[in-house]
Protein backbone atom coordinates (compact mmCIF):
# COMPACT_ATOMS: atom_id res chain seq x y z
CA UNK A 1 0.00 0.00 0.00
CA UNK A 2 1.06 3.26 -0.90
CA UNK A 3 1.82 5.60 2.10
CA UNK A 4 3.17 9.12 2.21
CA UNK A 5 7.13 9.39 2.71
CA UNK A 6 7.43 13.03 3.93
CA UNK A 7 8.67 12.13 7.32
CA UNK A 8 11.87 10.90 5.36
CA UNK A 9 12.38 13.45 3.10
CA UNK A 10 11.99 16.47 5.30
CA UNK A 11 15.25 18.35 3.78
CA UNK A 12 14.44 18.04 -0.02
CA UNK A 13 15.02 22.05 -0.76
CA UNK A 14 18.53 20.63 -1.31
CA UNK A 15 17.14 18.37 -4.11
CA UNK A 16 17.11 20.45 -6.93
CA UNK A 17 19.74 18.49 -8.93
CA UNK A 18 19.03 15.07 -7.48
CA UNK A 19 19.43 12.17 -10.29
CA UNK A 20 16.45 9.51 -9.32
CA UNK A 21 17.47 6.36 -10.67
CA UNK A 22 20.22 3.76 -11.71
CA UNK A 23 22.50 4.04 -14.25
CA UNK A 24 21.87 3.37 -17.98
CA UNK A 25 23.21 0.23 -20.04
CA UNK A 26 26.46 0.74 -21.85
CA UNK A 27 25.77 2.05 -25.61
CA UNK A 28 26.95 0.31 -28.48
CA UNK A 29 29.67 2.80 -28.73
CA UNK A 30 31.06 3.05 -25.66
CA UNK A 31 34.69 1.87 -24.31
CA UNK A 32 34.34 0.03 -21.38
CA UNK A 33 36.92 -0.62 -19.06
CA UNK A 34 38.58 -1.51 -15.59
CA UNK A 35 39.59 1.20 -12.87
CA UNK A 36 42.16 1.13 -10.15
CA UNK A 37 39.82 0.37 -7.42
CA UNK A 38 41.82 3.01 -4.65
CA UNK A 39 39.29 3.58 -1.70
CA UNK A 40 36.30 2.13 -3.37
CA UNK A 41 36.69 -1.75 -2.62
CA UNK A 42 35.43 -3.29 -5.25
CA UNK A 43 35.73 -3.87 -8.83
CA UNK A 44 34.46 -0.36 -10.61
CA UNK A 45 34.13 0.08 -14.70
CA UNK A 46 33.62 3.34 -16.08
CA UNK A 47 30.87 3.66 -19.27
CA UNK A 48 33.24 6.31 -20.93
CA UNK A 49 31.91 7.51 -24.64
CA UNK A 50 32.76 9.71 -27.38
CA UNK A 51 35.66 10.58 -30.16
CA UNK A 52 38.50 9.67 -27.89
CA UNK A 53 40.21 6.81 -30.10
CA UNK A 54 42.70 4.58 -27.61
CA UNK A 55 46.93 5.62 -28.08
CA UNK A 56 48.03 4.47 -30.74
CA UNK A 57 45.46 2.79 -32.56
CA UNK A 58 46.12 4.80 -35.56
CA UNK A 59 48.29 2.36 -37.15
CA UNK A 60 51.60 3.94 -36.26
CA UNK A 61 54.46 1.95 -35.64
CA UNK A 62 55.43 4.65 -32.64
CA UNK A 63 54.91 3.95 -29.00
CA UNK A 64 51.96 5.36 -27.22
CA UNK A 65 52.96 9.22 -25.48
CA UNK A 66 52.70 8.80 -22.21
CA UNK A 67 49.16 9.88 -20.20
CA UNK A 68 48.45 13.37 -21.01
CA UNK A 69 48.49 16.25 -18.29
CA UNK A 70 46.54 19.34 -17.56
CA UNK A 71 48.17 22.81 -15.68
CA UNK A 72 44.51 24.05 -15.66
CA UNK A 73 41.15 22.72 -14.83
CA UNK A 74 37.73 24.58 -14.73
CA UNK A 75 34.95 22.40 -13.26
CA UNK A 76 31.70 23.71 -14.12
CA UNK A 77 28.14 22.71 -13.52
CA UNK A 78 25.50 21.84 -10.81
CA UNK A 79 25.53 20.18 -7.21
CA UNK A 80 26.22 17.05 -8.87
CA UNK A 81 29.59 18.61 -9.00
CA UNK A 82 29.85 20.98 -6.24
CA UNK A 83 28.51 18.93 -3.53
CA UNK A 84 29.88 16.08 -1.14
CA UNK A 85 30.65 16.12 2.24
CA UNK A 86 28.69 18.80 3.49
CA UNK A 87 30.42 18.77 6.64
CA UNK A 88 33.56 20.07 4.46
CA UNK A 89 33.47 23.19 2.63
CA UNK A 90 36.10 24.22 0.34
CA UNK A 91 37.25 27.87 1.06
CA UNK A 92 36.50 30.81 -1.33
CA UNK A 93 33.78 29.63 -2.80
CA UNK A 94 30.83 31.57 -1.65
CA UNK A 95 26.95 30.73 -1.63
CA UNK A 96 27.76 27.76 -3.34
CA UNK A 97 28.03 24.97 -0.66
CA UNK A 98 31.18 23.10 -2.83
CA UNK A 99 32.67 20.52 -1.12
CA UNK A 100 36.30 20.01 -0.34
CA UNK A 101 35.45 15.92 -1.16
CA UNK A 102 33.26 17.02 -4.74
CA UNK A 103 34.96 15.55 -8.09
CA UNK A 104 36.42 18.44 -9.11
CA UNK A 105 38.93 18.96 -5.66
CA UNK A 106 39.09 14.81 -5.86
CA UNK A 107 40.35 15.53 -9.51
CA UNK A 108 42.98 18.04 -8.47
CA UNK A 109 44.22 15.84 -6.46
CA UNK A 110 45.60 13.60 -9.56
CA UNK A 111 49.07 14.04 -9.98
CA UNK A 112 48.25 14.95 -14.15
CA UNK A 113 46.08 17.60 -13.24
CA UNK A 114 47.30 20.92 -12.52
CA UNK A 115 45.48 24.15 -10.47
CA UNK A 116 41.62 23.71 -10.69
CA UNK A 117 39.27 26.65 -10.81
CA UNK A 118 35.81 24.93 -9.00
CA UNK A 119 33.14 27.10 -10.70
CA UNK A 120 30.45 25.03 -10.23
CA UNK A 121 27.49 25.80 -7.64
CA UNK A 122 24.48 24.07 -6.03
CA UNK A 123 21.26 25.14 -7.68
CA UNK A 124 23.04 26.00 -11.61
CA UNK A 125 21.12 25.55 -14.54
CA UNK A 126 22.30 26.02 -18.14
CA UNK A 127 21.99 30.19 -17.75
CA UNK A 128 23.88 30.67 -14.73
CA UNK A 129 27.13 28.76 -16.95
CA UNK A 130 26.90 30.50 -19.69
CA UNK A 131 26.19 33.94 -17.63
CA UNK A 132 28.75 33.51 -14.57
CA UNK A 133 30.53 30.39 -14.52
CA UNK A 134 32.74 30.45 -18.56
CA UNK A 135 34.38 33.26 -17.16
CA UNK A 136 36.26 31.05 -15.46
CA UNK A 137 37.41 29.32 -18.47
CA UNK A 138 40.25 31.30 -20.78
CA UNK A 139 42.64 29.95 -23.79
CA UNK A 140 45.41 28.42 -21.30
CA UNK A 141 41.96 26.11 -20.12
CA UNK A 142 43.35 22.62 -21.32
CA UNK A 143 40.62 20.26 -18.89
CA UNK A 144 37.02 21.23 -18.18
CA UNK A 145 34.50 18.86 -16.44
CA UNK A 146 30.72 19.83 -16.80
CA UNK A 147 27.63 18.59 -14.78
CA UNK A 148 24.71 20.42 -15.98
CA UNK A 149 20.80 20.14 -17.28
CA UNK A 150 19.36 18.34 -14.17
CA UNK A 151 17.78 21.42 -12.70
CA UNK A 152 16.88 22.64 -16.38
CA UNK A 153 14.53 19.71 -16.69
CA UNK A 154 13.22 19.96 -13.18
CA UNK A 155 15.10 16.71 -10.96
CA UNK A 156 13.70 19.04 -8.17
CA UNK A 157 10.28 18.53 -9.74
CA UNK A 158 10.52 15.01 -10.28
CA UNK A 159 11.61 13.93 -6.60
CA UNK A 160 8.80 16.25 -5.16
CA UNK A 161 6.67 14.40 -7.90
CA UNK A 162 7.41 10.66 -5.86
CA UNK A 163 7.45 11.40 -2.39
CA UNK A 164 3.97 13.66 -2.96
CA UNK A 165 5.24 16.79 -1.62
CA UNK A 166 4.83 20.58 -2.14
CA UNK A 167 2.21 21.08 -5.30
CA UNK A 168 1.94 17.43 -5.40
CA UNK A 169 1.23 16.93 -1.74
CA UNK A 170 -2.28 16.31 -3.19
CA UNK A 171 -1.72 14.21 -5.71
CA UNK A 172 -4.52 11.36 -6.19
CA UNK A 173 -2.96 7.58 -5.49
CA UNK A 174 -4.32 6.23 -8.40
CA UNK A 175 -2.64 9.78 -10.14
CA UNK A 176 1.33 8.89 -11.45
CA UNK A 177 3.99 11.29 -11.88
CA UNK A 178 4.41 10.54 -15.39
CA UNK A 179 0.70 10.85 -15.66
CA UNK A 180 1.26 14.72 -14.15
CA UNK A 181 4.62 15.76 -15.47
CA UNK A 182 5.90 12.99 -17.98
CA UNK A 183 4.87 14.98 -21.45
CA UNK A 184 6.58 18.30 -19.43
CA UNK A 185 9.62 16.10 -18.77
CA UNK A 186 10.11 14.85 -22.02
CA UNK A 187 9.76 17.82 -23.80
CA UNK A 188 12.40 20.13 -21.31
CA UNK A 189 15.16 17.05 -22.37
CA UNK A 190 14.43 17.28 -25.73
CA UNK A 191 14.69 21.11 -24.78
CA UNK A 192 17.93 20.65 -22.98
CA UNK A 193 19.98 18.10 -24.40
CA UNK A 194 18.45 17.64 -27.84
CA UNK A 195 20.37 18.76 -31.40
CA UNK A 196 20.00 22.26 -31.26
CA UNK A 197 18.87 22.43 -27.69
CA UNK A 198 20.21 24.63 -24.83
CA UNK A 199 23.51 22.56 -24.04
CA UNK A 200 24.51 23.80 -27.26
CA UNK A 201 25.63 27.13 -26.05
CA UNK A 202 27.20 25.96 -23.48
CA UNK A 203 29.65 23.58 -25.45
CA UNK A 204 30.15 26.69 -28.08
CA UNK A 205 30.94 28.97 -25.32
CA UNK A 206 33.47 26.11 -23.64
CA UNK A 207 34.83 26.41 -27.44
CA UNK A 208 35.11 30.20 -27.54
CA UNK A 209 36.71 30.91 -25.03
CA UNK A 210 39.16 27.38 -24.03
CA UNK A 211 39.17 26.01 -27.74
CA UNK A 212 42.04 23.48 -27.11
CA UNK A 213 40.85 22.05 -23.73
CA UNK A 214 39.38 18.49 -23.21
CA UNK A 215 35.88 18.75 -22.24
CA UNK A 216 34.18 15.58 -20.02
CA UNK A 217 30.54 15.86 -19.77
CA UNK A 218 29.46 13.64 -16.15
CA UNK A 219 26.19 11.60 -16.20
CA UNK A 220 24.54 11.36 -12.83
CA UNK A 221 25.05 8.77 -10.32
CA UNK A 222 22.15 6.76 -9.46
CA UNK A 223 19.58 6.83 -6.13
CA UNK A 224 17.60 4.11 -6.85
CA UNK A 225 19.15 0.52 -6.92
CA UNK A 226 18.08 -1.00 -10.39
CA UNK A 227 16.27 -3.91 -8.73
CA UNK A 228 15.24 -4.36 -5.07
CA UNK A 229 14.17 -2.03 -2.53
CA UNK A 230 14.82 -0.80 0.68
CA UNK A 231 12.84 1.24 3.06
CA UNK A 232 12.65 4.82 1.03
CA UNK A 233 11.81 3.70 -2.43
CA UNK A 234 8.87 0.75 -0.70
CA UNK A 235 6.45 4.00 0.84
CA UNK A 236 6.88 5.17 -2.94
CA UNK A 237 4.24 4.48 -5.76
CA UNK A 238 5.73 1.45 -7.60
CA UNK A 239 4.58 3.29 -11.06
CA UNK A 240 6.33 6.26 -9.92
CA UNK A 241 9.66 4.60 -9.27
CA UNK A 242 9.52 2.87 -12.42
CA UNK A 243 8.90 5.87 -14.07
CA UNK A 244 11.77 7.60 -12.01
CA UNK A 245 14.22 5.47 -13.51
CA UNK A 246 12.87 5.22 -16.93
CA UNK A 247 13.44 9.10 -16.71
CA UNK A 248 16.90 9.03 -15.39
CA UNK A 249 17.98 6.54 -17.81
CA UNK A 250 17.17 8.75 -20.48
CA UNK A 251 18.38 12.34 -19.34
CA UNK A 252 22.16 10.19 -18.81
CA UNK A 253 21.67 9.05 -22.34
CA UNK A 254 20.66 12.52 -23.24
CA UNK A 255 23.70 14.51 -21.37
CA UNK A 256 25.89 11.07 -23.35
CA UNK A 257 24.31 11.47 -26.69
CA UNK A 258 24.81 16.00 -26.20
CA UNK A 259 28.62 15.59 -25.42
CA UNK A 260 29.49 12.97 -28.11
CA UNK A 261 27.43 15.06 -30.63
CA UNK A 262 30.02 18.43 -30.00
CA UNK A 263 32.97 15.82 -30.01
CA UNK A 264 33.26 15.48 -26.36
CA UNK A 265 32.92 12.39 -23.78
CA UNK A 266 30.28 11.64 -21.10
CA UNK A 267 30.95 9.54 -17.94
CA UNK A 268 29.48 7.41 -15.50
CA UNK A 269 31.27 4.96 -12.86
CA UNK A 270 29.16 1.69 -12.41
CA UNK A 271 29.98 -1.28 -10.15
CA UNK A 272 29.58 -4.84 -9.56
CA UNK A 273 27.63 -4.20 -6.15
CA UNK A 274 25.03 -2.09 -5.30
CA UNK A 275 25.66 1.66 -5.21
CA UNK A 276 22.84 3.34 -5.07
CA UNK A 277 21.33 4.93 -2.22
CA UNK A 278 19.30 1.57 -0.63
CA UNK A 279 23.25 0.38 -0.17
CA UNK A 280 24.80 0.21 3.30
CA UNK A 281 26.03 3.95 4.39
CA UNK A 282 29.83 2.43 3.68
CA UNK A 283 28.99 1.58 0.18
CA UNK A 284 26.63 3.96 -1.40
CA UNK A 285 27.71 6.70 -4.04
CA UNK A 286 24.15 8.68 -3.17
CA UNK A 287 22.26 9.40 -0.47
CA UNK A 288 18.32 9.85 0.03
CA UNK A 289 18.21 11.61 3.36
CA UNK A 290 22.10 13.28 3.61
CA UNK A 291 23.27 14.25 7.40
CA UNK A 292 24.82 11.07 9.00
CA UNK A 293 26.85 8.96 8.35
CA UNK A 294 27.70 9.86 4.93
CA UNK A 295 27.31 14.04 5.69
CA UNK A 296 25.58 13.76 1.84
CA UNK A 297 22.96 16.51 1.28
CA UNK A 298 19.47 14.63 0.41
CA UNK A 299 19.45 12.96 -2.97
CA UNK A 300 23.08 13.80 -3.92
CA UNK A 301 26.25 12.06 -4.04
CA UNK A 302 28.40 10.72 -1.20
CA UNK A 303 32.18 11.91 -0.87
CA UNK A 304 32.22 8.06 -2.21
CA UNK A 305 30.57 8.84 -5.36
CA UNK A 306 32.42 11.66 -5.83
CA UNK A 307 35.51 9.37 -5.84
CA UNK A 308 34.14 7.07 -7.93
CA UNK A 309 33.54 10.22 -10.70
CA UNK A 310 36.70 11.64 -10.18
CA UNK A 311 38.01 8.16 -10.66
CA UNK A 312 35.80 7.51 -13.67
CA UNK A 313 36.81 10.91 -15.51
CA UNK A 314 40.69 10.22 -15.06
CA UNK A 315 40.40 7.00 -16.54
CA UNK A 316 38.90 8.88 -19.51
CA UNK A 317 41.52 11.54 -19.47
Amino acid sequence: MFTSPRALVASLALAASAALAASPAASAQSETGALDTGSLGSAVVVEATGSFAPLGSLGSSLPAPGPRTYDSYVALGDSYAALGDQTQLAPGVEDCDNSATNYPNQLDANPRVGELTDASCGGAQIPQVLESQVKALDAGTDLVTLSIGGNDVGFSTMVGCITRQGPFADLPATTTCDDAIGDQVDGDIAAVYGDGGAIKAVYAAIAERSPDATVVATRYLPLMPTEGSCAFIEQLHPADVAWARDVTTRINAAVDAAAERHGHVSVLPTDTVDRSACAPADQRWTDFQGGAPTNAAPMHPTTLGQTAMAEAIGAAI
